[in-house]
């Protein structure tokens, strides 16, 4: 461990001046997702079932949550809302009721916000320890005005949670890349896996994701079988777990699973969810650019510069620690925007949750790539600086103003594509 602490350490900047910059980025994060999140004037159905599964199980425990599984599975009405299943959040805010005495949807919320927020440091770290100091405060700047974010943060939905425990798994994927043979990583790993399973049914693509990148990284790099076994039978304990925990709280295995499938198979055929969350695979792209353009041009060129960053010219550019973890980011987040293009019903900002974090963080690289560039091109680097600090602040204003109008003004209870470009006419 005092190795580990030690790797950690030679990565933090010295710079006061980067500290205050940084307090002062997510200091911005924090005051936006607090601004709007007592004038919320109706919660959505997904918000008002998992309120009331957190007050079932603080009033009946453990008997009152089998009853959910009996009750949702005899009612095919129940059966395009969230399942019991979905328990990580439950529990979270089951814990702020009863630590607050509020029974309502706000207990939510402030999970919501709070794990909005620690999303934030989470970025920051990972950016501070596998890029550099100048990604780290773009890349959070871009989170702290995230259209999608700020949506999410004042809101009873479990996506803001299940967008840090993503965030999470890539940093650990990133870790156990750099230093293969350190064991409480994987550890870490597997428990952070674990828990996300229990949060969303897509939680199989992130935690799958990084099983399948540590696996070629074991395989093709490390050449090593032994510890390939270990992180397969690691993802296995950690699917039976997800299993057992869920047949503990539904009563037999049967239940739980005939939950999960009775969701998924009628979410599918749901009229709401094929008028609001489906449209041409080029929507939700286009939805990522009218929410926040400046995002959406730096996180294509991030993704277009972690891609090539093999090449000496583009490498020598970029001057971050790790080249690696540019490519995880870059998978993550590939894999749940290609859900959300090609997928049936997943139009939606919730959707991508956990790739929130990495699409900012890629953001972050292509800006400071075209920085980097820019500042060779131009010697002037004070005007290049102060053209790149008034883009970022003229993009923040504008992105805020998109929430407030978009989704604060209209009452908006959902970030479903079609029905963000139906407020915004576009």
């Amino acid at each position: 461990m005092r190795i580990v602490r030690q790797s950690f350490n030679a990565f933090l900047p010295r710079s006061p001046w980067f500290w205050f910059a940084l307090a002062a980025a997510i200091g911005l994060g924090v005051l936006l997702r607090s601004e709007h999140m007592t004038d919320v004037t109706s919660r959505s159905p997904d918000e008002r079932i998992y309120t009331y599964y957190a007050n079932r199980f603080i009033d009946e425990g453990l008997p009152g949550y089998r009853q959910l599984f009996a009750d949702y599975n005899r009612d095919p009405a129940l059966w395009v809302y969230p399942a019991p299943t979905r328990c990580g959040y439950v529990f979270l805010s089951a814990m702020v009721m009863k630590a607050t005495g509020v029974r309502d949807a706000r207990a939510g919320a402030a999970v919501s916000w709070l794990f909005s927020i620690l999303s934030m440091f989470l970025l920051a770290w990972i950016a501070i320890r596998f890029f550099n100091p100048g990604v780290t405060l773009l890349a959070v700047t871009f989170l702290a005005f995230s259209f999608g974010e700020l949506g999410m943060a004042r809101r009873a939905w479990q996506d803001s949670t299940f967008g840090l425990l993503g965030l999470l798994l890539v940093y650990l994927t990133c870790e156990i890349t750099r230093a293969p043979r350190q064991k409480v990583f994987y550890f870490a790993f597997f428990v952070a896996g674990t828990y996300c399973l229990l949060f969303k049914e897509t939680a199989y693509l992130c935690y799958g994701g990084c099983g399948l990148w540590l696996a070629g990284v074991l395989a093709v790099r490390e050449r090593s079988w032994r510890l390939m076994t270990a992180l397969s039978i690691g993802g296995l304990i950690s699917a039976l777990a997800t299993l057992g925990f869920w047949t503990v709280l539904a009563g037999d295995t049967g239940s739980a699973i005939s939950s999960v499938s009775n969701l998924i198979r009628t979410t599918l055929v749901s009229d709401y969810a094929n008028r609001y969350y489906s449209g041409p695979w080029y929507q939700f792209a286009y939805l990522l650019w009218i929410t926040g353009p400046l995002t959406a041009a730096m996180g294509m060129l991030g993704i277009t510069t972690a891609a090539l960053s093999w090449l000496p010219a583009v490498k020598k550019r970029l001057t971050i620690h790790d080249c690696c973890a540019a490519s995880v980011a870059v998978l993550i987040t590939m894999i749940f925007f290609s859900l959300a293009s090609f997928g049936p019903i997943f139009q939606n900002l919730r959707i991508v949750s956990p790739s929130d974090g990495t699409y900012c963080l890629l953001a972050g690289l292509g800006f400071w790539y075209l920085l980097s560039v820019a500042t060779a091109v131009f010697p002037r680097y004070r005007a290049v600086a102060l053209i790149a600090l008034a883009s970022l602040i003229l993009a923040a204003v504008r992105d805020y103003r998109a929430f407030t109008t978009v989704v604060v003004r209209s009452g908006m209870e959902d970030l479903a594509v079609r029905g963000i470009r139906q407020v915004m006419y576009r």
